[in-house]
């Protein structure tokens, strides 16, 4: 601020507050006044999203089908712009700009053509096609008219990486690194120049916050300002890249990528909700990429570990990239959704996931496609495996494991006995349950199942063994797939013939008693269902009773009993047996069986999950992804239920990507073989996307600016030549993440200012370029959530530096978490408020890249936070009490710079000023308020246990700093009334104190405004005379008086609120007046609950640590540029 600008300073509060805001006005304001720094979008990207989003998905859905690239009705095509404008037999489709000219329009309001021709479109849908032929019917420049072959053959991202040559420029002198050239080839192909360098403070808070996400210290800063080596900042690189901190700081946004969480979502009360191994996943990334772990490794081990390392290796950690995500209730159509996303989004940059209803609308992805990835993650399965030692060897903790696991163990052998034979006893009921599948809901469904009822998923289990090609050749059940094949109304008629073929030649791969049991032909389906059931059922009697030594008199059972391996025995007693509940993790078969013995086993389960998850010896655990020992052939599921079977596919690789000889894989469940597909060479995507997320990161906007959709909707890239060259040096240098780091930040184009120059040249960019796509300019860096956080922590001395372990509370104040936010617990289901605030990542599902937000939250978080506060606090005393070199010193420590002349002034008079004013003290008689909650003992009406709600807002009294707590509910006391607990021990209590023997008298009004629920129950409960009043308030308001009372010193009076019986809107508003009853010629005393609601009785921030509040506040520490 100028000096012109500057009034005398009194001692008055009003100015002392009015000074530090000129002092903040001076730093460049709070971090939430930065709206200047956002960018507009241009109106033709609008409208193209606008079409993308509003109109491409309703015509994909109505229209293709009849005017689509497969079948042209009446010559039109509307799956490109130009079609329409070239129309069919009637003339042009549309008309841009004049709706009420266009026949598309016309069509779908039907008027004289109705179109689609049964079902009309919704207003909303017609009114967005009316809207964006007003508005000159914008469309993406895509080749959209081309069959998915064509797109295929011609769509950048699915082109071969190419070796690139070096552009050739005018100005090899600001040449730094070959992406200089790229970069430069395209400024002065639009007649631009770049910025001038960033100045050496500005480059080194930049490449410090963009490799370890910290900032520099202040020694640091000078070191390299005064540093005249020209490889001063290439040893800075250097440093930086070999900190432990890198992986922290990268290995978060990985995570994102991974949709990282530590809780599984909402789970039943059966299931414990903590995973056993998101700390082991996330350390494992850390690590990975502190090593430099080539990236095609990194993949292929987040993939298929568990068949490139070997058992209990540490590397199986990184299948937790897999394993990790929702539970979706154990609904396994929704697991594998996900984990298809999870890979085909973060590692190939394309939206698989799209395909699994139907063909995608944009992208040459067939529903085939989708299903062939889930085979191969519908037939694996999870395993918890140790996977290193313990830091600590805990004989107690070792001892205890060894015998949960043992009772789980055993339990399960119990439980898969136990299911299994009743499968078996019940094997006619489950084969008579095909002929009427549409009585057997799909898993998607969950049912409370009892021991006596057919488990729905066990029937559809049968139909998935009874479907599987191989049973056409099956000496059991060949009979069952030709009488299957046959048509309901011509079943009678056409089962002789296939008895005849039975007993010919075709008929020899099935056993004999199998031709024997249809020597006669059946009736109907239900009857070939009836027939093999009593003969399995014979069969397992007699196979059950017979001695163990085997001997019969029946040859038949006697030559089985010597042939474990028949095809009889196999069916019924086989590891891979539609009878056998299989040994794999309750989460993957918990739907296969009756409902207690489902709870059961997540009863033991649970007893080891804990007991890892609690014990602070525990060693580190992970979820593996392993391959089931009996695989299945997957179907399609037409429009994505499963309970409509399509053909099979076989597990392979995305056609778009393989061309026309790709084959089925060949291993097991296909992971591995689809982890080396991902990171083949030839595969054009992968190391294109790794390479344009990294850019993204540094730059603030990828070359391509949908990191996770490389398909047709995704734009072209805005430097292509440079992706490519990125992307074939990358593998061509190992996949190296460090080596791509150092080539991008050593760059001349990384180390430009991010502040646009004043002159000619930079006037024209902002015209010519405004979003800096061509990167005349470097990007102004944001902090992060993260990053702001641990930057608070770091400039106070209170950043706790260890790396790794269990993830703790972030906002826990007892005891206080001062380790970096990656290690902060992340609930999926309970986001923290200030997380959502701050826009990290959605743990729900991968994150391509965070939004940037401004919202005043944001600011009252810092203003109101205990950690900020402290943070302040913390600083502040570790600097000298002279105002002068106090301000010098928290410069330099939060800015790394000296304060300029009229900040230093401005800083220097708010301190001195506030030195003499004093203290703000409660309003008189505060002191005797309390603020808590407890319960009403029903015997004796008195408050059987009062206990001080821990947490103040600022405005009101609660559980945590989150609201509703975890631990408290929805209890909450304010100035004017609050809102009742969770339950009859968690009343709100608004309790008074006496201070005197005295007379008092209570006047209030309880208020309750809302119709919903059935209201609050409230009373006035005194310490020595009981309760005083008590009334059920619902919707209305009531007054609540005690006319006199006599009390004593530490005589207690408590206005107690509780939810009645119902949780539901059980807010008030409740403020007691009470008044003492003078004597004559004495003044009375007032306690006013509103007039004298007050804060916790703890010191305020001083003057110093306002001052510092405010300076961790300002935009200069939220924008690194």
């Amino acid at each position: 601020m100028s000096s012109s600008g500057r009034r005398s300073v009194n001692l008055t509060r009003d100015v002392i507050t009015s000074t530090l805001v000129r002092t903040l006005a001076a730093l460049g304001g709070l971090f939430f006044g930065a709206e200047a720094r956002s960018q507009t979008v241009p109106p033709g990207d609008r409208g193209i999203e606008f079409f993308e989003n509003r109109v491409r998905p309703v015509l994909a859905e109505h229209c293709y089908k009849c005017h689509g690239p497969v079948k042209q009705f009446a010559e039109l095509r509307l799956d490109s712009r130009k079609a329409m404008l070239d129309g069919g037999d009637t003339g042009p489709a549309i008309v841009p700009g004049k709706p009420e000219a266009s026949l598309l329009v016309e069509a779908v309001r039907h008027g004289d053509v109705q179109m689609p021709p049964n079902d009309k479109l919704k207003d909303e849908e017609i009114a967005a096609i009316e809207k964006w032929v007003r508005i000159g019917a914008p469309w993406p420049e895509a080749p959209s008219v081309a069959t998915a072959e064509d797109v295929s053959r011609s769509h950048w991202a699915f082109q071969p990486v190419k070796d690139v040559a070096l552009p050739a420029v005018h100005s090899p002198g600001w040449v730094q690194s070959p992406i200089d050239r790229f970069i430069l080839a395209g400024l002065e192909k639009a007649n631009l120049a770049p910025s001038a360098p960033a100045s050496r403070r500005a480059l080194i808070r930049r490449v410090t916050y963009d490799l370890i996400g910290l900032p520099p210290t202040p020694e640091e800063v000078r070191e390299f300002e005064e540093d005249s080596d020209p490889a001063a900042y290439e040893k800075v690189v250097t440093r930086l890249l070999a900190s432990p901190h890198y992986g922290e700081h990268w290995g978060r946004r990985w995570l994102d990528v991974a949709r990282y969480s530590d809780t599984k979502g909402y789970v039943y009360a059966r299931e414990e909700k903590v995973f056993v191994h998101a700390p082991t996943y996330r350390d494992w990334v850390v690590k990975s990429l502190n090593d430099d772990l080539p990236y095609d490794q990194f993949v292929q081990l987040q993939v298929a570990a568990d068949a490139i390392v070997p058992d209990e290796s540490a590397d199986l950690a990184a299948l937790g990239y897999l394993t990790l995500g929702r539970r979706f209730l154990g609904v396994t159509p929704d697991i594998v959704d996900d984990r298809i996303d999870v890979v085909t989004r973060g590692l190939l940059g394309l939206t698989v996931g799209c395909a699994r209803c139907h063909d995608h609308k944009y992208d040459p992805i067939p529903t085939a496609d989708y299903y062939s990835l889930y085979g191969v993650f519908q037939n694996c399965t999870e395993r918890v495996v140790q996977v290193g030692p313990a830091a600590v060897d805990d004989p107690a903790f070792s001892h205890e494991l060894d015998r949960r696991q043992r009772v789980q163990r055993e339990t399960f052998a119990l439980v898969q006995g136990e299911v299994s034979d009743r499968v078996r006893r019940r094997i006619t009921d489950y084969l008579v349950a095909q002929t009427e599948m549409e009585k057997y809901h799909d898993e998607n469904f969950d049912i409370i199942i009892e021991k006596g009822d057919l488990v729905p998923l066990i029937v559809r289990r049968w139909e998935t063994y009874l479907s599987q090609p191989a049973r056409a050749q099956d000496p059991v059940f060949g009979a069952w797939t030709r009488f299957a094949a046959l048509p309901a109304a011509e079943f009678a008629a056409r089962a002789p013939d296939v008895v005849s073929m039975m007993q010919g030649p075709e008929g020899e791969p099935l056993l004999p008693e199998i031709r024997n049991l249809f020597a006669t032909p059946p009736a109907s389906m239900r009857e070939v269902a009836e027939r093999y059931g009593r003969f399995l059922n014979e069969f397992d009697k007699r196979w059950t009773s017979l001695p163990a030594g085997g001997a019969s008199g029946d040859t038949l059972w006697a030559r089985l009993a010597e042939a474990e391996s028949s095809p009889l025995v196999r069916l019924l007693y086989g590891a891979d047996s539609p009878c056998a509940l299989p040994s794999e993790h309750i989460s993957t078969i918990e739907r296969m069986m009756d409902s207690a013995n489902c709870n059961l086993l997540w009863k033991v389960q649970g007893d080891v999950d804990r007991w890892i998850i609690q014990s602070p010896t525990a060693p580190p655990f992970t979820t593996a992804l392993v391959d089931k020992p009996s695989l299945t052939e997957q179907r399609i599921f037409r429009r994505g239920n499963p309970s409509l079977k399509g053909d099979i596919v076989p597990r392979r690789f995305l056609k778009v990507l393989s061309g026309p000889s790709r084959s089925p894989f060949k291993n097991g469940s296909g992971r591995l073989e689809l982890a080396r597909s991902i990171v083949d060479p030839a595969n054009p995507l992968t190391a294109r996307v790794w390479v344009n997320r990294m850019w993204g990161h540094h730059f603030g906007a990828g070359l391509v600016r949908t990191p996770s959709d490389f398909g047709l909707r995704a734009e072209a890239p805005s430097h292509p030549e440079l992706l490519d060259w990125l992307a074939d040096r990358f593998i061509k240098e190992g996949w190296s993440t460090k080596r791509l780091h150092r080539l991008i930040v050593l760059s001349s184009t990384y180390q430009q200012q991010s502040a646009a120059s004043s002159g000619e040249l930079a006037s024209r960019a902002q015209q010519v370029d405004p979003q800096n796509r061509l990167l005349w300019r470097m990007h102004p860096h944001r902090l992060s959530f993260e990053e702001l956080r641990d930057t608070w922590l770091a400039t106070s001395g209170r950043l706790e530096a260890r790396l790794g372990g269990r993830s703790t509370d972030l906002l826990a104040a007892n005891p206080p978490h001062r380790r970096r936010t990656l290690y902060g617990s992340i609930d999926r289901q309970f986001v923290p408020d200030v997380l959502r605030m701050f826009d990290v990542a959605n743990p729900d599902l991968h994150s391509p890249q965070r939004s940037e937000t401004t919202v005043p939250q944001q600011a009252l978080f810092g203003l109101n936070h205990p950690l900020v506060a402290e943070c302040a606090r913390d600083l502040a005393k570790q600097r000298p009490d002279d105002p002068e070199p106090f301000v010098r010193l928290v410069f330099q420590d939060l800015y790394q710079r000296e304060p300029s002349p009229d900040q230093l002034s401005q800083c220097v008079s708010y301190l001195r000023a506030a030195e003499n004013e004093p203290e703000p003290q409660p309003p008189a008689g505060a002191e005797d308020w309390r603020y808590g909650y407890g319960e009403v003992d029903p015997k004796n009406g008195q408050v059987a246990a009062f206990s001080p709600l821990p947490h103040f807002t600022g405005e009101a009294w609660q559980g945590g700093p989150n609201w509703p707590d975890r631990k408290f509910g929805w209890v909450q006391i304010t100035a004017s009334g609050g809102h009742a607990g969770n339950d009859l021990k968690h009343a709100a209590i608004r309790r008074w104190a006496s201070p005197a023997a005295m007379t008092i008298a209570v006047k209030s009004l309880v208020r309750h405004d809302v119709a919903a629920g059935d209201g609050i129950r409230c009373a006035i409960i005194s310490s020595r005379h009981g309760s005083l009043k008590t009334q059920v308030v619902h919707n209305t308001m009531t007054e609540l008086n005690v006319d006199s009372i006599k009390v004593e010193p530490g005589d207690t009076l408590d206005f107690v609120v509780d939810f009645h019986a119902n949780l539901n809107s059980d807010q008030y508003q409740w403020a007691p007046v009470i008044t003492e009853l003078a004597q004559e010629n004495s003044q009375a005393r007032i306690w006013d609950a509103q007039a004298q609601f007050s804060v916790r009785k703890t010191s305020p921030l001083d003057p110093r640590s306002q001052l510092v509040q405010v300076l961790l506040l300002s935009n200069e520490l939220m924008f690194v540029d």
